[in-house]
């Protein structure tokens, strides 16, 4: 190492991670329940810790404050829905463009990967779900349908098993996979026993566009009304199952090389909406646009049948340390398992 920077490929090495997987920053425990966020930066290999406006302070107070009593908790579940629904609006207004600059100061977020100029963005929401310059996301082996790559630039975990994930780090007492998918899908939440499950946490000062992980079909897609938590950290560890009651959207990918891939969209505190941009039977590729949200932070949960996946160690090892790790759009992140290497190296076109 030096200057504490790595390259990204050397952020993946097994000498590296195991170091700064067990390591503390400042006061800071990893993976503790506090206020505050530290995650691993995946181009840099540091340790970062996460820029949280009020309102999501606001949001984890009532939070905490409303899982100890019924009557607490109804209010906390009013008040978040309604502040959610009010910021939405403010931020689709023209007054709310005057937003946009200070928004990137506090972020410090580079305007230059942006598609379009700044000044083109009439609102505040219009700024928030940009697009980016095709070129500034990248999609890793582009040619290798065995690669799995980032859907989001987000805060990443991963996990071998669902059961593995409860233990580590969703600690919502209710939460089950047949409740993640609602009604509609829950018959097959046994499809996913034993299987595979990442998380891609988006907070606000992501690029809040999500994209394409697997080649395959969109299947046919339902949306469930719920709540609107806050997604952070500090609330996926509390008893609360945020996954399972926040507002959400599901849409199955059936993969070639990775099977069902169910694509849970959870919106959250001050996420206006969730749109998706593709369709029910639409041939996808790895990178091509799937959605975005409206302002706020927001979550991909993602499951994969049982012996599909093979994450990347250091993933892995960041995820048993609860460690959330800095990934961006089209970044490798695993591979199909059980294919020979000579395969998922740049096999079979698909």
């Amino acid at each position: 190492m030096v200057g504490n920077f790595v390259t990204a490929s050397q952020a993946q090495r097994k000498w590296y991670t195991k170091v700064i997987s067990k390591v503390s920053a400042g006061n800071y425990k990893l993976g503790a329940n506090s206020a505050n966020i530290i995650v691993q930066n995946r181009m840099t290999g540091q340790l970062e810790e996460e820029k949280m406006q009020v309102y999501v302070r606001l949001g984890i107070r009532l939070l905490y404050k409303g899982a100890r009593g019924k009557m607490e908790g109804a209010r906390a579940r009013r008040l978040l829905k309604s502040l959610s629904i009010k910021q939405g609006v403010k931020y689709d207004s023209p007054e709310s463009a005057q937003d946009i600059p200070t928004f990137i100061a506090f972020h410090n977020l580079k305007v230059e990967d942006i598609l379009e100029p700044i000044s083109s963005f009439k609102t505040f929401n219009q700024f928030f779900y940009r697009k980016l310059k095709p070129e500034a996301r990248p999609v890793e082996e582009p040619e290798n349908p065995y690669r799995l790559v980032s859907a989001a630039d987000c805060r990443l975990m991963t996990f071998e098993t669902v059961s593995e994930a409860t233990r580590l780090w969703i600690k919502g007492r209710e939460f089950t996979v047949a409740r993640l998918l609602g009604e509609a899908y829950k018959d097959q939440a046994e499809r996913y026993s034993g299987g595979a499950l990442a998380i891609f946490r988006l907070a606000p000062q992501d690029y809040h566009r999500f994209h394409v992980p697997v080649d395959g079909t969109i299947g046919p897609m339902t949306d469930i009304h719920g709540e609107y938590y806050t997604v952070n950290p500090q609330a996926i560890r509390s008893p609360l199952d945020v996954y399972g009651e926040n507002v959400r959207k599901i849409v199955p990918i059936d993969s070639p090389q990775f099977g069902r891939v169910m694509t849970v969209c959870v919106g959250a505190m001050m996420v206006g909406s969730i749109k998706t941009t593709v369709v029910p039977g639409q041939q996808v590729k790895r990178g091509e646009e799937f959605g975005y949200f409206a302002f706020g932070g927001s979550t991909i949960v993602m499951l994969f049948e049982k012996g599909m996946v093979e994450w990347a160690e250091d993933l892995l090892i960041n995820g048993r340390a609860s460690l959330e790790t800095l990934v961006r759009v089209g970044m490798g992140i695993g591979r199909r398992r059980n294919v020979p290497l000579s395969l998922t190296n740049g096999g079979p076109k698909a």
